[in-house]
């Protein structure tokens, strides 16, 4: 179990490091990201994606629709 949820951590983590790359977020801030994602998993993913869907809407991209 420990395993586990350790192996799902340290994947959210290396998402989170990208997905941070992705947005051009400095360094340190990456790092941060990275911490974060070995910390509390998942919910550093949910909170990149919120900040990649305003970012996308701002720029009034196709990809930032959100289903109503």
């Amino acid at each position: 179990m420990v395993k586990t949820i350790a192996g799902i951590n340290i994947v959210c983590a290396v998402i989170s490091a990208k997905w941070a790359m992705e947005m051009d977020y400095s360094q340190g801030r990456q790092l941060l990201f990275l911490i974060g994602g070995l910390i509390m998993g998942p919910f550093i993913l949910l909170i990149l994606y919120s900040y990649l869907l305003n970012k996308k809407q701002k720029e009034k991209s196709a990809d930032a629709r959100i289903a109503e």
